[in-house]
């Protein structure tokens, strides 16, 4: 299977394959609903943000989770980061994720370790396979495979991170980030 380049994606595609990764597991809880390009009111206005999910779990617990998409080609700022969270406290969103093409600066990871915010960098499907294999050169990989994955840094209860991949086929890590209190992301 040849891999697209995560650079060569168009910002709609971009869009849609994150709202695809969200849908993949609406199964395990209810009333889900994911929107792309949704507006959003917020205590000091309206807001369109290019995934929301919305769904309730624990009994009827609705959460809300805003998904901004960076189609960037050069490190993400702080900036972005502190955008999301200013949209999640106006809306009440209990999380948030920020996916770039690019990677993140420094200070834009701090900010969202501290503040709960899930920093994704899209990235060649192909990256699932290979971390899976121990010796590439055998490296199976399923015609039907999603082209683009997300890597992330999954937060431990000892502060570390380890390294996680989502896809549409592949949603545990996004699940574990979306159970886990925002205090101790």
């Amino acid at each position: 299977m040849q891999f697209p380049d995560p650079d060569n994606i168009t910002p709609e595609k971009f869009e849609y394959t994150i709202k695809q990764w969200f849908e993949s597991f609406a199964d395990s809880v209810d009333h889900f609903d994911a929107k792309h390009r949704d507006l959003i009111s917020g205590t000091d206005g309206d807001y369109e943000i290019d995934v929301s999910v919305c769904f309730t779990a624990f009994g009827g617990a609705r959460f809300l989770v805003l998904c901004e998409c960076k189609k960037h080609k050069h490190p993400v700022k702080r900036e972005v980061v502190q955008i999301l969270n200013d949209r999640m406290r106006s809306t009440g969103a209990h999380k948030g994720f920020v996916v770039s093409t690019a990677p993140f600066q420094s200070g834009a990871e701090s900010y969202a370790d501290q503040n709960g915010i899930a920093l994704l960098q899209l990235v060649s499907g192909a990256l699932r396979y290979i971390r899976m294999s121990a010796t590439p050169d055998v490296m199976r990989i399923p015609d039907d495979a999603d082209p683009y994955a997300g890597a992330f840094g999954l937060p431990t209860k000892r502060g570390l991170k380890i390294p996680a991949i989502v896809t549409t086929d592949l949603t545990y890590f996004l699940e574990e980030f979306l159970r886990m209190p925002n205090d101790a992301t």
